[in-house]
Protein backbone atom coordinates (compact mmCIF):
# COMPACT_ATOMS: atom_id res chain seq x y z
CA UNK A 1 0.00 0.00 0.00
CA UNK A 2 2.95 2.31 0.51
CA UNK A 3 3.62 2.20 -3.24
CA UNK A 4 0.13 3.43 -4.12
CA UNK A 5 0.59 6.38 -1.75
CA UNK A 6 3.55 7.41 -3.93
CA UNK A 7 1.24 7.82 -6.95
CA UNK A 8 -0.44 11.23 -6.62
CA UNK A 9 -1.55 11.25 -10.26
CA UNK A 10 -3.52 8.02 -9.76
CA UNK A 11 -5.22 9.53 -6.72
CA UNK A 12 -6.01 12.69 -8.69
CA UNK A 13 -7.47 10.67 -11.59
CA UNK A 14 -9.83 8.86 -9.20
CA UNK A 15 -10.99 12.10 -7.59
CA UNK A 16 -11.46 13.68 -11.02
CA UNK A 17 -13.68 10.75 -12.06
CA UNK A 18 -15.74 11.16 -8.89
CA UNK A 19 -15.93 14.93 -9.46
CA UNK A 20 -16.95 14.88 -13.09
CA UNK A 21 -19.51 12.06 -12.81
CA UNK A 22 -20.47 11.43 -9.17
CA UNK A 23 -21.86 7.91 -8.61
CA UNK A 24 -24.73 9.26 -6.48
CA UNK A 25 -25.51 12.69 -7.91
CA UNK A 26 -28.75 13.30 -5.98
CA UNK A 27 -29.19 13.74 -2.22
CA UNK A 28 -32.09 14.90 -0.11
CA UNK A 29 -33.00 15.30 3.54
CA UNK A 30 -35.02 17.35 6.03
CA UNK A 31 -33.43 20.25 7.86
CA UNK A 32 -32.94 19.33 11.53
CA UNK A 33 -32.67 22.99 12.54
CA UNK A 34 -32.88 26.48 11.06
CA UNK A 35 -29.74 27.48 9.19
CA UNK A 36 -28.39 29.56 6.31
CA UNK A 37 -26.87 28.32 3.05
CA UNK A 38 -24.55 30.70 1.20
CA UNK A 39 -23.64 30.48 -2.46
CA UNK A 40 -21.23 32.69 -4.37
CA UNK A 41 -23.85 35.39 -4.82
CA UNK A 42 -26.86 34.65 -2.59
CA UNK A 43 -27.97 33.59 0.88
CA UNK A 44 -30.82 31.17 1.56
CA UNK A 45 -32.61 30.74 4.88
CA UNK A 46 -33.69 27.18 5.60
CA UNK A 47 -36.26 26.39 8.29
CA UNK A 48 -36.35 23.26 10.42
CA UNK A 49 -38.36 20.51 8.72
CA UNK A 50 -37.97 21.85 5.19
CA UNK A 51 -37.00 19.30 2.55
CA UNK A 52 -33.64 19.94 0.89
CA UNK A 53 -32.43 18.51 -2.40
CA UNK A 54 -28.87 18.52 -3.70
CA UNK A 55 -27.59 17.83 -7.19
CA UNK A 56 -23.85 17.16 -6.79
CA UNK A 57 -22.76 18.23 -10.29
CA UNK A 58 -23.91 21.79 -9.49
CA UNK A 59 -21.12 21.84 -6.89
CA UNK A 60 -18.55 19.59 -8.57
CA UNK A 61 -18.76 21.43 -11.90
CA UNK A 62 -18.91 24.96 -10.51
CA UNK A 63 -16.94 27.16 -12.97
CA UNK A 64 -16.09 29.62 -10.20
CA UNK A 65 -14.23 26.85 -8.33
CA UNK A 66 -13.06 24.50 -11.10
CA UNK A 67 -11.20 25.73 -14.16
CA UNK A 68 -12.61 23.94 -17.26
CA UNK A 69 -15.26 22.17 -15.13
CA UNK A 70 -16.70 20.02 -17.94
CA UNK A 71 -13.25 18.75 -18.99
CA UNK A 72 -11.47 15.74 -17.48
CA UNK A 73 -8.16 17.06 -16.10
CA UNK A 74 -6.13 14.12 -14.78
CA UNK A 75 -3.77 16.20 -12.60
CA UNK A 76 -6.41 18.61 -11.26
CA UNK A 77 -5.86 17.41 -7.65
CA UNK A 78 -2.05 17.11 -7.68
CA UNK A 79 0.08 19.49 -5.58
CA UNK A 80 -1.78 22.72 -4.80
CA UNK A 81 -4.78 21.22 -6.57
CA UNK A 82 -5.37 19.06 -3.49
CA UNK A 83 -6.93 22.17 -1.92
CA UNK A 84 -9.86 21.71 -4.33
CA UNK A 85 -10.86 18.42 -2.67
CA UNK A 86 -13.02 20.32 -0.19
CA UNK A 87 -15.31 21.10 -3.15
CA UNK A 88 -15.65 17.46 -4.25
CA UNK A 89 -18.95 16.30 -2.74
CA UNK A 90 -19.47 12.89 -4.38
CA UNK A 91 -19.97 11.13 -1.01
CA UNK A 92 -22.69 13.40 0.44
CA UNK A 93 -20.12 15.72 1.99
CA UNK A 94 -16.73 17.30 1.33
CA UNK A 95 -13.99 14.81 0.47
CA UNK A 96 -11.80 16.42 3.15
CA UNK A 97 -14.22 15.53 5.98
CA UNK A 98 -14.48 12.21 7.79
CA UNK A 99 -17.63 10.14 8.05
CA UNK A 100 -19.52 10.48 11.34
CA UNK A 101 -22.82 9.18 12.66
CA UNK A 102 -24.30 12.66 12.42
CA UNK A 103 -23.22 13.86 8.97
CA UNK A 104 -24.67 11.13 6.69
CA UNK A 105 -21.48 11.02 4.64
CA UNK A 106 -20.89 7.71 2.84
CA UNK A 107 -19.32 5.28 5.31
CA UNK A 108 -17.46 3.55 2.47
CA UNK A 109 -16.03 6.67 0.84
CA UNK A 110 -12.40 5.92 1.76
CA UNK A 111 -12.78 2.30 0.65
CA UNK A 112 -14.26 3.42 -2.69
CA UNK A 113 -11.30 5.72 -3.34
CA UNK A 114 -8.77 3.05 -2.32
CA UNK A 115 -10.26 0.24 -4.41
CA UNK A 116 -10.65 2.55 -7.41
CA UNK A 117 -7.00 3.61 -7.11
CA UNK A 118 -6.01 -0.07 -7.06
CA UNK A 119 -8.15 -0.71 -10.14
CA UNK A 120 -6.49 2.14 -12.06
CA UNK A 121 -3.00 0.91 -11.08
CA UNK A 122 -3.83 -2.65 -12.15
CA UNK A 123 -5.29 -1.47 -15.46
CA UNK A 124 -2.10 0.40 -16.37
CA UNK A 125 0.16 -2.31 -14.96
CA UNK A 126 -1.49 -5.02 -17.01
CA UNK A 127 -2.00 -3.24 -20.35
CA UNK A 128 0.35 -1.16 -22.46
CA UNK A 129 -2.57 0.55 -24.16
CA UNK A 130 -6.31 0.36 -24.55
CA UNK A 131 -9.03 2.10 -26.53
CA UNK A 132 -12.45 3.12 -25.29
CA UNK A 133 -15.69 4.55 -26.59
CA UNK A 134 -17.38 7.06 -24.31
CA UNK A 135 -21.10 7.58 -24.55
CA UNK A 136 -24.11 8.51 -22.48
CA UNK A 137 -26.52 6.23 -20.67
CA UNK A 138 -29.60 6.75 -18.55
CA UNK A 139 -27.43 6.58 -15.43
CA UNK A 140 -24.60 8.85 -16.60
CA UNK A 141 -21.58 8.06 -18.71
CA UNK A 142 -21.03 4.78 -20.51
CA UNK A 143 -17.50 3.55 -21.25
CA UNK A 144 -16.83 0.54 -23.46
CA UNK A 145 -13.33 -0.90 -23.88
CA UNK A 146 -12.92 -1.56 -27.59
CA UNK A 147 -9.36 -2.93 -27.58
CA UNK A 148 -6.53 -3.70 -25.20
CA UNK A 149 -2.86 -4.43 -25.74
CA UNK A 150 -1.44 -6.63 -23.02
CA UNK A 151 1.86 -5.52 -21.53
CA UNK A 152 4.99 -7.24 -22.80
CA UNK A 153 6.22 -8.06 -19.31
CA UNK A 154 3.99 -9.34 -16.54
CA UNK A 155 5.03 -8.93 -12.96
CA UNK A 156 3.41 -10.69 -10.07
CA UNK A 157 2.78 -8.44 -7.12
Amino acid sequence: MAAIDQMPLVKSVVYECLRIDPPVPLQYGKAKRDFTIESHDAVFNVKEGEMLFGFQPFATKDPIIFDRPEEFVADRFVGEGENLLKYVWWSNGPETESTTVGNKQCAGKDFVVLITRLFVVELFRRYDSFSIDVGASALGSSITMTSVKRGSTRRVI
